[in-house]
């Protein structure tokens, strides 16, 4: 195969072939990692996280896996090695260092002979847990049955116990594992010249496929001796031990770096770039995990310090390791847990608001950040026919989509009925009878809370990449149904030593598309400083009130849980005046902070809840799906439709993820049919701007009603009477708006659900008087009510995050 010829060619086959995790501004070393039979790129994540930053690695992706599974698998070591030598050679940049664990490292070496034969050869070769090529050994891996194989695996022990007993992931992960077990059985070494380059050798001591032997007989192939690295442990021992075989990478590229350029950092406290070697035993962590969570201790009057790469910017946090089986407390057990003050956290609160900039994180780069994360993940998410669902079913009997282990979510029917409307309905509803997980962890830098924020794909998220909370996890997740890597940080959440909680209340979802439907959301504050990769930043709240200008970036979740942060008696000075006379601005910042006499006491907003709910009728009765076809429903291949067009479908899709937990999955998803407005009206009465809300069922509301924003519908699918204050709204001249974004709802369940979020400031011609179910309460009202459930929707939470972007 010849080099690549046009920059075309090479972005595709860069593309194609390599995966850059991280961004490395100026890096002085390139690392090609090739990954063992059967992996995949992104099992080099525990080893990049402990590279410094000015290592650019590049992580090889093999045909038939992950993003790349529709595509041939390939049986030839020959094969794999010529197109990624065509790659590497037409990188340009700093050195290039070959780096392969397993069949990996004899695909390194085989590329390493190509460059060097046109003249071109990297810098360095880095082989671990591999015998030398020269061995001849005979392997009939790939001959074996499917028991015999997985036997095979497990006593390499590199491989997911959970995964080696599920036959669904089993049959998915089997012929890419036995296609390259035939690569290695299949290849036979050509003699000819010895490498001129470098040659580090990896090996462990326990590993039952390399002896002390075969490893030191890589210097048959090496113009000089090899240096050879024993570490106690198995075949896997880089697994276990990222960080010495990180210090061991760095030992090999150190000496190959050009005269003059700066030495590679130490990096953070805990890191190991020191002298590689054996060491004590580190706890190893499960399969997929990035190890165990490394905190540093703030020092005595000091803001907590600021480790990480030698610009100062903060270590990327890596959350705690959550093995499996360890996650789940009994209820109510929250030792160990402090709950602040909500006045002290409403002034630091405001004072983070105020910060429109950091220096840990500085806003002139985080757009460069999210743009840079989006174009290295390879996610995709394809619409699919329902037949192609895996692991997913309709009922027997029933009709309904459910998947085959009882867990995640299904697609009900859900027959409703009301005092307003007596006919009956029934339609396709989303239950999820669990209580998820919304977290943000914060961390105060210079005196300013920051929330570490996370640059997250959902399947149905419009962009793809949204800014998320530090934490998304449903009951599945916490219990690891999906058989993938545990989440990041999720013990914060659950029971952590010395966290303080600033915001934890639980808050409904959708209730026109969920059952019932609710998840905790938190805010917990910590001391120490925790490192995680690059999908991770810590922000302002003021920085994320910029973010919050953008369509489609930052995301519901993300938006429910900043809404929850207590602002009331945060000390704000911006008062407004009885004839109108302050800013829109100023007035909403006493309208959150400050302590101005409201219009209405606490209990007569409410007891207007209170009212609706023990007077307004909801029936809610679930049924088996197959009873919607009788209401207007029908079920096509791809999607469960209203025949009239409204309202929304549902439909599948098939997901690739490099990053998630899980690679690849197919998944049912809601998809609505039209653009919703949703908008608050906001008005001054005695120079205290308030806002005004309404009682608000929905077909899966817990409880009736909870307050939700002046106006929300959907304009395009009205058949009746306009809902109150919907023609003053869409008549507003822009003089009036005060905020105006598309948000996306929750790309986890919807596909590309979008809302037109507005803020309207009115005057005189909104009486203060208003119709039944509606009441004024000002900013500071509503985020105490959001101390507790089921008050306040997600739509209203929305805009209580948007109204913050305003002042």
């Amino acid at each position: 195969m010849t080099p690549v010829s046009t920059s075309a060619d090479l972005r595709n086959l860069c593309d194609l072939w390599l995966r850059r995790y991280r961004p490395s501004t100026a890096p002085v070393a390139r690392l090609a990692c090739f990954p063992h039979a059967g992996g995949s790129a992104s099992a080099f994540l525990p080893l990049i996280r402990e590279l410094p930053q000015e290592i650019e690695v590049l992580a090889v992706q093999y045909p038939g896996r992950q993003d790349r599974r529709a595509e041939p698998l390939v049986d030839s070591i020959e094969q794999l090695a010529a197109p990624l030598a065509d790659v590497l050679q037409a990188q340009t940049g700093p050195p290039l260092v070959l780096f392969g664990h397993s069949m990996g490292a004899t695909v390194a070496y085989e590329v390493a002979r190509i460059l060097e034969q046109r003249g071109a050869g990297p810098a360095a070769l880095v082989v671990s847990g591999r015998r030398a090529p020269t061995v001849n050994t005979v392997s009939a891996v790939h001959l074996y049955d499917d028991d015999r194989l997985i036997e095979e695996l497990r006593s390499l022990d590199g491989t997911d116990s959970s995964l080696l007993s599920d036959p669904e992931l089993l049959e998915l992960v089997l012929p890419a594992i036995r296609n390259d077990y035939r690569a290695v059985g299949h290849y036979v070494h050509r003699p000819g010249t010895p490498l001129a380059c470098p040659l580090t050798v990896l090996t462990g001591a326990d590993d039952p496929n390399v002896s002390a032997a075969e490893a030191a007989a890589w210097s048959q192939v090496a113009a000089a001796d090899p240096h050879v690295h024993t570490w106690p442990g198995g075949h896997f021992f880089l697994f276990e031990r990222p960080a010495e075989v990180s210090a061991a990478v760095v030992g090999a590229i150190a000496p190959v770096l050009p005269p003059g350029t700066p030495p590679l950092p130490p990096g953070p406290p805990g890191r190991g770039y020191g002298t590689p070697g054996p060491s004590a035993e580190t706890p190893r962590p499960a399969a997929g995990n990035p190890g165990p969570v490394r905190e540093v201790a703030a020092m005595p009057g000091h803001s907590a310090g600021i480790p990480g790469p030698a610009n100062g910017a903060p270590g990327h946090p890596a959350g705690p390791a959550n093995g499996r089986g360890a996650r789940r407390p009994e209820p109510g057990a929250v030792s160990g847990a402090d709950y602040v003050d909500r006045r002290r956290t409403a002034e630091r609160v405001r004072v983070s608001a105020d910060a429109a900039d950091s220096r840990v994180h500085p806003m002139a780069e985080v757009p460069g950040w999210l743009d840079g994360y989006a174009r290295a993940h390879h996610f995709h998410a394809e619409p699919i026919p329902f037949d192609r669902l895996r692991r997913w079913y309709f009922e027997p009997g029933t009709g309904d989509l459910r998947h085959e282990s009882g867990r995640f979510f299904a697609v009900e029917g859900l027959r409703t009925g009301s005092d307003s409307d007596p006919a009956d309905r029934v339609q396709p509803i989303i239950a999820q009878p669990e209580v998820g997980l919304l977290g943000i962890l914060a961390h105060e830098f210079d005196g300013v809370l920051h929330f570490l924020m996370q640059a997250k794909p959902e399947p149905g998220n419009v962009n793809g990449l949204q800014l998320s909370p530090t934490v998304q996890a449903t009951r599945s997740n916490f219990d690891e149904v999906h058989h993938g890597r545990p989440t990041p940080f999720l013990d914060w959440f659950i029971q952590h030593p010395g966290r303080r909680v600033l915001a934890d209340s639980i808050q409904s979802e959708q209730a026109d598309w969920f059952l019932h439907k609710h998840n905790r959301n938190m805010v917990v504050e910590t001391d120490a400083v925790v490192e995680a990769d690059d999908a991770f930043r810590w922000l302002t709240l003021g920085q994320i009130r910029q973010l919050m200008l953008r369509d489609d970036l930052v995301n519901m979740d993300t938006r429910s849980v900043l809404a929850c942060l207590p602002t009331a008696g945060g000390a704000s000075h911006g008062a407004g005046t009885p004839d109108g006379g302050e800013e829109f601005a100023g007035a909403l910042r006493d309208s959150f902070y400050g302590e101005a006499e409201p219009l209405y006491e606490p209990h007569a907003i409410t007891g207007c809840l209170t009212d609706v709910r023990a007077l307004r009728i909801l029936r809610q009765q679930s049924v088996p799906l197959e009873q919607a076809y009788a209401h207007g429903w029908e079920r096509t291949e791809t999607t469960i439709r209203h025949r009239d067009g409204r309202h929304f479908e549902i439909m599948a899709v098939e997901v690739n993820a490099e990053r998630r937990e899980v690679a690849s999955w197919t998944q049912p998803l809601l998809r609505p049919c039209s653009q919703g407005l949703v908008a608050l009206i906001t008005r001054r009465f005695d120079g205290v701007l308030h806002a005004l809300v309404a009682a608000r069922s929905g077909a899966g509301t817990l409880n009736v009603a909870e307050f939700g924003p002046s106006v929300q519908c959907r304009p395009a699918e009205l058949s009746a009477d306009a809902p109150p204050y919907l023609d003053y709204v869409r008549a507003c001249g822009t003089d009036r708006i005060r905020y105006d974004v598309i948000h996306s709802e929750e790309g986890g369940r919807f596909y590309h659900a979008r809302n037109r979020y507005l803020v309207i400031e009115a005057g005189a011609e909104i009486p203060a008087d208003c119709p039944p179910g509606f009441r004024w309460a000002t900013f500071g009202q509503l985020t105490e009510l959001l101390a507790h459930g089921n008050y306040l929707n997600v739509e209203l939470r929305t805009l209580i995050t948007c109204a913050h972007a305003t002042y």
